[in-house]
Order: C-alpha cells, then structure tokens, then sequence
C-alpha cells in the first residue's frame, strides 16, 4: 500500500469517525452547566440574549442555547429536534464540533420564526438536545400571537384587607382594590392611561391612609404600587377659644397644639388657661403629644372675677360719693331755710283789704301791693 493510499484511508476513517460520532479511545465525558431558550445570540460572546420561553409569531427567532464542560477531545455530533405543538418534528438539526480540548463549550441551534411556517404554528413546542445518541436535555416553549394589550399590575400596600380604595382608568372608576392585594388591568397597546386611586381611605374612628402619589401615567406592561401612609385625628377642645393643631397628624410623628389665654368675657370677667387633660396632661399653654393613634385633649379654664371686682368697686365708691354729696348740700339747704325762717319777722295782713303785706327792709314797714300802700 503506498503512502498516498494510506493517507486517503486515513482522511477516509476520519471522516466517518467525524459523521458518526465516535468517540475516541479515550473517552470524551461531557456534562451540562445551563440551558435556556431566547430570542437571540451575541455572537461575540456566544451568550443568548433575551431569554425567555414564550414567543411571538412576529419574533425572528427562537434559539435554543446551552454550556457544557467537556472532558476530552475529538469529534461531537449534536442534534436538536423541535416538535411543532401537535407532536410532529418540524425540523431536525444535526452538527458536528471538533472539540480540541477539555474545556467549556457553548452550542446553539436557531429555529426561525416570523415569515416562516413556524408563525403560523401557535401553540407549545418542545426541541431536545442530543449529543450523539445521549439526550442531554429537553425544553418546552410558548409561541403565539402578539398581544393587543399590555398588563398593568396595580397593587395596594399600607393598610390590611379590611378596608379598600376605588381604581380608576383616566379618572373613571373600574373597581376596587382590597389592601395588600394585586388586580391586573389589560390596557390597548399604543394608548397611554392614567391609572389613578383615591388619595384618602377611611380606617376606623380617627384613623385614614393617605397616598401621596395616588396617580400614575402608564404606557406599557408595569407593576404600580400605591403605598399608603397611616393618619391619626388629633381632637382638640377648648370652651373659651378656638384651638390651634386639632386635625390630621401622620403615624409616629409629634404634633403641637395650643390655646390663646387669657380670653375676655363681657363686663370685665376673663377666663385663664389652667391644663390640659385627656390623652395630654399638663399645665404650659403649648402642648406635644406622639401620634401612635387616635388623640384627644381638652383646655381646663378657671374664671378670674378680678377686674369686675374693681369695676364694681369704682362704682359703688363714685354712686355712694354723689349721694354722699347729694345729701349733704340738702341738708345744708335745709338749715340755710330753717335759719331763714328763724330769723324772719312776723307776717302782717293788710286791715283794708286783708291780703298779706312784705315787709320792705329799706324802710322798715309793710307794704300792700293790692292797696299799694305802707301800713
């Protein structure tokens, strides 16, 4: 046999060894590190790109991807299968890779999708990986039609499943939420929406939860959360005045409250601030209490007479001066009349007409102002 005859069997043995997989005498040992399906291949890396087992008629492709460590060298025939979703094999895929060493490899076979067969073959599929005759694995896949609608996921978060908010799609109500719980909405590709809630829910008596961010603008697939945040009533009561901090405080924050003192009343009377009782005790005018729930406080108020006291007292002095007065200067006029009539001399009636006469001091005699006459 001459050389170059030798040499053709040679490359000939190969060959078959190649097409058929044999392994060498050496063994070969492979074992796989991961596989997943996904819709593409960064060819530089040989890593998949977009994984994920649920296609679209309108994706390209649909790669099945795996990495395996491999203990030898040699030819390795591989064989991919897809099994269209009624059961029958689309398409069988063989190749074989000459492995120079033990090592890590990365494999991939593509099935394409959009403009083939395959976009019309919805439903689940299923490719297996084989090397040589082996099965290494096998994976199922979803392929359908492209969504009309994208998913919104709207979930409720800050108070417990007794209580509830209203949802609501650009302002018009679609339902209601229960607290800690998720609805999904199904909203028209290509449209934008605002999804919205309502910014307080009532809790028990002198409790809500508001959420600050209760409106949301979405345009694709999302998961909204809606977070609440607890508020208690602070009551604050005064009977003299209008009180200042009574109304909606956050959970565990510190809340001030206080009164105007003193306050003027009607005929000079003034009520003082004196405590506070309740959920507060103390006697400064400004107040703080911790909102872990539900507070109420009362303003306590003493009653000052003092200044109508005095008032009265101006009074009563000013009327007793004036009567003091008012007596005095009659009973001066009164002596002044009585020294008069002490000292004033006898009447005289006049003998001819009868009618009485006034005594004339100047002249010393009585005088008839009837006869006109001095008697």
């Amino acid at each position: 046999m001459t050389a170059k005859r030798f040499h053709s069997l040679l490359g000939l043995l190969l060959v078959i060894l190649i097409v058929q997989g044999v392994e060498p005498a050496d063994g070969q040992y492979w074992r796989v590190l991961s596989h997943t399906m996904a819709r593409g291949i960064d060819t530089a890396s040989g890593k998949p790109v977009g994984n994920t087992t649920k296609f679209l008629s309108i994706d390209e492709h649909a790669v099945c991807w795996f990495e395996t460590q491999i203990d030898g060298f040699g030819p390795l025939t591989l064989t991919w299968k897809w099994f269209e979703p009624r059961g029958a094999v689309y398409r069988e895929h063989s190749t074989v890779e000459l492995i120079p060493r033990s090592g890590t490899y990365r494999f991939w076979d593509i099935l394409k999708v959009a403009g083939t067969p395959v976009e019309l073959k919805l439903g689940n599929w299923m490719v297996e990986v084989y090397v040589r005759t082996e099965k290494l694995f096998h994976t199922p896949f979803l392929i359908e039609l492209p969504p009309t609608s994208y998913p919104v996921r709207v979930k409720i978060s800050g108070f417990d499943r007794r209580f509830f908010t209203a949802l609501y799609v650009d302002g018009v109500k679609v339902g209601t939420v229960l607290g800690e719980e998720t609805k999904e909405l199904a909203l028209m590709i290509g449209t934008v929406h605002t999804v919205s809630v309502d910014e307080y829910v009532q809790g028990g008596v002198g409790v809500r939860f508001y959420c600050a961010a209760s409106s949301r603008s979405v345009t694709e697939e999302s998961f909204q959360i809606f977070l609440y945040e607890t508020e208690y009533y602070l009551k604050v009561s005064s009977e003299h005045v209008v009180p200042r901090g009574e109304g909606w405080h956050r959970a565990g924050s510190v809340a001030n409250f206080s009164v105007s003192t003193p306050v003027s009343g009607q005929w000079g009377i003034r009520y003082l601030f004196r405590q506070w009782m309740g959920d507060f005790t103390g006697d400064s005018v400004p107040g703080m209490i911790l909102m872990d729930g539900p507070k109420e406080v009362k303003a306590v108020w003493v009653t000052d007479y003092s200044q109508l006291y005095s008032f009265v007292a101006i009074m009563v002095g000013t009327a007793a001066l004036v009567v003091g007065t008012v007596l005095v200067a009659r009973r001066r006029r009164l002596a002044e009349l009585a020294t008069a009539r002490a000292h004033a001399l006898p009447t005289l009636d006049c003998p001819t007409c009868g009618r009485q006469t006034l005594y004339v001091e100047r002249v010393k005699r009585h005088y008839c102002t009837h006869c006109r006459k001095y008697l």
